[in-house]
């Protein structure tokens, strides 16, 4: 068993008003729909939306919190996302987040999510120096309500020790996780989401499946529907 802490995140007192600029009416409809329909095989897929990256840049102005610019790259293929497939089988759970023009891992950050019947989880693949790619799987932490001038919060996720295979794959676009259904609790179900974060110089890129308008760092992942274990 193991701890780690993360997620530290800081936003000035103009973030909550952009957040809510960036969430539409359409994005509630459609995260609606996608909540409660139901998948009743063992493997799903959805698309999502080419040229929709969105960069994060920021600036220490107005103190003591600053700001964040956020601003499309539409023109960034290695960080847009364009699909997410589930298999849910008998003994592994596969997710695969497809790109529209992957360029390897380097200063790359892609979280995972994976909700069960029982608890949630996150899969965790970063760049190690000496141990290259590494996949995790942590207990999802519950975020708690930001405090203080500049909303910050940190939160402690429990790891334990169980082998996540992982392949990045460049010439076919897809970065694969396979989680045994043993270190998640044998679910009944999964429904999962993506998240890529990749460092550009000093600022930060990033695309989440399932979103159809511009988000932030801040802003959960959407899921898939329900999919059920193959019999």
């Amino acid at each position: 068993m193991s701890t780690r802490r993360g997620r530290l995140t800081t936003g000035g007192p103009t973030m909550r008003p952009l957040e809510r600029t960036l969430t539409s009416a359409t994005l509630a409809a459609a995260l609606l729909a996608l909540s409660t329909a139901t998948a009743h095989a063992d493997r799903w897929w959805g698309r999502d939306a080419a040229r929709d990256v969105t960069q994060l840049t920021f600036t220490t102005e107005p103190p003591p919190c600053g700001t964040w610019d956020v601003t499309t790259q539409p023109q960034d293929t290695s960080t847009d996302l364009v699909g997410l497939t589930v298999d849910h089988g008998r003994d592994d759970v596969v997710l695969r987040a497809h790109y529209r023009g992957l360029t390897g891992f380097a200063d790359r950050h892609v979280t995972f999510t994976l909700a069960t019947d029982d608890r949630d989880f996150e899969v965790d693949l970063s760049h190690q120096r000496r141990r290259g790619v590494v996949a995790e799987l942590w207990s999802a932490p519950t975020q708690p309500e930001p405090g203080g001038a500049c909303d910050t919060y940190s939160t402690i996720q429990m790891g334990g020790g169980c082998e996540i295979t992982k392949q990045v794959l460049p010439a076919r676009d897809v970065v694969v996780v396979s989680v045994p259904r043993d270190c998640i609790g044998d679910p009944r179900w999964v429904r999962a989401g993506v998240r890529d974060q990749r460092a550009v110089g000093t600022r930060v890129r990033t695309d989440v499946w399932g979103r159809p308008d511009i988000g932030t760092i801040f802003d959960d992942e959407p899921l898939t529907p329900r999919v059920r274990r193959s019999r």
